[in-house]
């Protein structure tokens, strides 16, 4: 006779409410969600029987996810998870783009009437009037928010998208904020709730609206910044002539704690620039998404000067990408790893994609060889991890190709007598 295994009613009563609490927490807290409907497996679970919807209601910690989308339904959802969820710290998300006027009156309300226990707070709203773009500062300037540990803040003009980066208050009181992201946003100076950041991400429009000085500015609110990620659209690579390089005895900005950085989406000379301004002596990683337009990192910037450089020399991973990926139409000139190696004197571990190992490894395997191109030492003596990830969109000759110069690039290093990779 063949036993029946399906779990009835009386059986999914006899389970413990422990266990009952730690499924419904994975239903839950499952990724990918559409904005307002990471509950829907949740209470479906609930609908099984009165049981297993009596130990979800009794679990405040189940339904301390606020979200609020242009979806008429989540408003409601909301509310009643704020009913449930007693006195737990909120993880607010909220992302409103059509018909926002109406609704900016009573999100504001209920993200004030829960400060107090907000955790994590989460806003993309597009705001399409100067009246709906003054009450947001209101709001803004009268908020406080003691339990935040988290802030992300999207706000853009739906008839103006991505065309300037524009001055918000940060709310007061945020002592216990430690990770912050801003999109095409800047905080008005002075910012007390800055202070004891540890994570930044900054994504600005298009980069002839960068301005260096803004972002040394707000670096130099934060006291214990550890993490620091910026973005940018860029959509050429021209010369910066107004981008001159600061005295390499000096550095715009110091980050004495910055361990971990990011770059990706700036002009050659703009990263440049920032790398050749930025004091940070305990960086560790740095990770490069790379503009890679036909003529990026060319000779049109001889202020690069490879013997001035002041170099980052705590780096030890240097993770490189590009965007586009280098293909036919890209060229990738001797400046840039030139520069990569001055400035990265000691890296550990290497990382590049596949595509870009037969571009980039031939330019460091010739310093190695070419004692004029490199005078002093050998590439990266300390280099112990290479990393080529990443496919070749399934052309096997390339992708073997782009290997045999790895092999290539290994053979030219172990003819120099360095210590071998991992």
């Amino acid at each position: 006779m063949e036993s029946d295994h399906t779990l009835t009613p009386s059986g999914i009563s006899s389970i413990p409410p422990e266990i009952i609490v730690i499924i419904l927490r994975h239903l839950a807290n499952r990724q990918n969600r559409i904005l307002g409907r990471s509950y829907d497996d949740l209470i479906r679970a609930t609908l099984l029987n009165s049981y297993v919807r009596q130990v979800a209601l009794a679990t405040p910690s189940l339904w301390n996810r606020i979200e609020i989308a242009d979806n008429p339904t989540s408003f409601e959802l909301a509310k009643a998870c704020l009913d449930r969820s007693g006195t737990q710290k909120l993880d607010i998300a909220i992302r409103i783009a059509i018909r926002v006027g109406p609704k900016l009156p009573g999100v504001f309300a209920l993200v004030k009437d829960v400060a107090g226990r907000t955790r994590e707070l989460r806003l993309q709203i597009g705001l399409s009037t100067p009246a709906q773009w003054m009450r947001l500062n209101d709001f803004l300037d009268t908020l406080e928010l003691p339990a935040l540990e988290y802030l992300s803040l999207n706000f853009w003009d739906p008839k103006e998208p991505g065309s300037s980066t524009r001055l918000i208050p940060l709310p007061k009181g945020a002592a216990t904020l430690r990770s912050m992201s801003l999109v095409h946003l800047r905080p008005v100076p002075p910012s007390p709730a800055m202070r004891q950041l540890q994570h930044i991400s900054l994504s600005w429009p298009v980069l002839e609206n960068w301005q260096l000085e803004h972002l040394w500015e707000i670096l130099a609110q934060t006291e214990g910044l550890e993490t620091l990620e910026l973005v940018g659209k860029g959509t050429t690579d021209v010369v910066r002539s107004e981008l001159p390089p600061r005295n390499h005895e000096e550095r715009a900005s110091v980050t004495p704690r910055l361990r971990r950085l990011t770059l990706g989406g700036l002009d050659s000379g703009l990263m440049a620039h920032l790398l050749l301004s930025l004091d940070a002596p305990n960086l560790v990683e740095v990770s490069l998404l790379i503009l890679g337009f036909k003529d990026t990192w060319s000779a049109r910037y001889p202020w690069i000067d490879v013997t001035a450089i002041h170099p980052m020399s705590s780096v030890s991973t240097l993770d490189i990408s590009f965007s586009p990926r280098i293909g036919r139409y890209i060229f990738i000139g001797a400046p840039l790893p030139k520069f990569l190696r001055n400035i990265f004197p000691n890296i550990e571990h290497l990382s590049l994609p596949r595509y870009a190992a037969g571009t980039l490894l031939p330019f460091w395997a010739d310093m190695w060889e070419n004692g004029n191109a490199l005078p002093h030492a050998s590439c990266w003596p300390l280099l112990r991890r290479l990393t080529a990830s990443g496919s070749d969109e399934g052309r096997d000759r390339k992708c073997v190709n782009n290997l045999r110069i790895c092999g290539n690039f290994l053979a030219m290093r172990a003819r120099r007598s360095l210590p071998a990779l991992e």
